[in-house]
């Protein structure tokens, strides 16, 4: 694969071969993701650094079978949320 070169006015961008974008929230809890730290959990574990430590490890097995938190215990555990009950 070649990199893939955008000509601008003043400047090139040049997009790597293999470059991939990634999502700026949690697939758990959609918060914003905080930093590298972060970035690099999602990568890994498919979940922020609060959601690893808080879902994956306790739940390691359950989790490599798909398993993921309701929102409910995510919104329970984070505590920062304000949940509006639909009717």
């Amino acid at each position: 694969m070649d990199n893939r070169v955008i000509q601008k006015e003043k400047f090139d961008i040049i997009i790597e071969a293999g470059f991939r974008k990634l999502k700026f929230d949690c697939p758990v809890c959609k918060l914003v993701l905080g930093g590298l730290e972060d970035v690099e959990s999602v990568q890994n574990y498919g979940a922020c650094m609060d959601c690893q430590e808080l879902f994956y490890w306790p739940n390691i097995e359950k989790w490599k079978t798909g398993w993921r938190p309701k929102k409910e215990e995510v919104y329970a555990k984070l505590n920062n949320y304000y949940v509006v009950k639909e009717k």
